[in-house]
């Protein structure tokens, strides 16, 4: 032991002045952390309290309750949207309308026929045919577009008038 400390007795100042370093090191080391402690414990005070006086715990699980009430809102509006677009193919909502001059003494093209379908073609042509002394009104359904009497050129056009793009919105899924 005694050649040991023989052997540092010349180094000592300079050991000395590495352990001074070092602990003031230490020191500064221990002041910053506290420093982040004190703003982390600050930052949680500010969460636990919250921003009106309520308890983070607290607000969390109302906030959990109300996106489970969401949630259940959100699918119930999902089935009610699913029913609608259902009823929404059999809607007779595709019109068509030509109108025309049923006879050659009758002018300003009083006669029509009226076509009205739904998404698949299901529906009904209507014309109405107006003379000088009397007006003839038919109704002819449709199946898939189809009709089981057989349909004037009036009647043809409306159903194509219903067709067309431009009066017929598309709805896509």
């Amino acid at each position: 032991m005694g050649s040991l400390q023989s052997a540092l007795a010349p180094y000592l100042a300079v050991i000395s002045l590495v352990l001074v370093v070092v602990v003031v090191g230490l020191l500064a080391w221990c002041f910053s952390l506290s420093k982040k402690l004190k703003n982390v414990h600050r930052v949680w005070d500010q969460l636990s309290t919250g921003a009106e006086g309520g308890n983070l715990e607290q607000l969390l699980h109302t906030q959990l309750r109300r996106s489970g009430g969401l949630e259940a809102e959100v699918e119930a509006l999902k089935e009610r949207m699913t029913g609608a677009e259902s009823k929404l193919k059999s809607a007779k909502r595709y019109v068509g309308l030509t109108r025309y001059n049923a006879f050659n003494d009758v002018g300003g093209e009083q006669s029509f026929a009226l076509a009205v379908y739904d998404e698949e073609g299901n529906g009904a042509v209507i014309t109405s045919q107006v003379g000088r002394m009397d007006c003839r009104v038919f109704g002819k359904s449709l199946v898939k577009g189809k009709s089981e009497t057989s349909l004037t050129v009036e009647e043809q056009a409306a159903i194509e008038s219903a067709v067309r793009p431009t009066s017929r919105p598309r709805i896509t899924s």
